[in-house]
């Protein structure tokens, strides 16, 4: 049985000019349209997986997005990780999914550029995320194949598309 890791990247937030602590900028208006057209699609990417947790960063834009896909997907509420939200190792990021049960995906709701790295690190390949941005790795298991694979990589744009046809 596999583990599936989901990195995600929070949706758009209001600009940095608009609040003095980066930590608590939140969703905007804009952002939380965008982020409710596109979890139809999401929702779609994960009809394969029975046990979906999600994890977020405790950064209010993360948070917002975390609930939102929460709540959307009828999951349970999310858990806040303070190294989401600063960029801990990726070894961090193992011990996290180690402790997953099998057949169990874990949606990771962050930032750039953690996410970035953490992609380069788990998979060996560097992946840009966009604001709204999806990719999926399937974890290696015990003894195998030392990097996760890469599954499927979605934008927004992306996600909104898949369930427009």
């Amino acid at each position: 049985m596999s583990k599936y890791l989901i990195l995600y990247r929070h949706g758009m937030a209001e600009d940095k000019e608009k609040s003095t602590d980066d930590d608590l900028r939140s969703l905007s208006l804009r952002g939380k349209k965008l982020l409710k057209k596109s979890v139809s699609g999401f929702k779609t990417m994960l009809s394969n997986h029975k046990n979906i947790q999600i994890y977020s960063s405790p950064k209010l834009r993360a948070r917002e997005t975390a609930e939102m896909l929460s709540e959307e997907l009828d999951l349970e509420d999310p858990i806040y990780l303070d190294f989401l939200g600063t960029g801990g190792s990726v070894r961090l990021l193992r011990d996290l999914v180690t402790d997953i049960e099998p057949d169990t995906a874990a949606i990771i709701v962050g930032q750039q550029p953690f996410l970035s790295l953490w992609s380069q690190e788990l998979s060996g390949t560097f992946l840009r995320f966009k604001k709204g941005t999806a990719a999926c790795f399937k974890l290696p298991d015990e003894g195998g194949e030392p990097k996760a694979e890469l599954t499927w990589y979605l934008q927004t744009r992306e996600l909104v598309k898949i369930d427009e046809k």
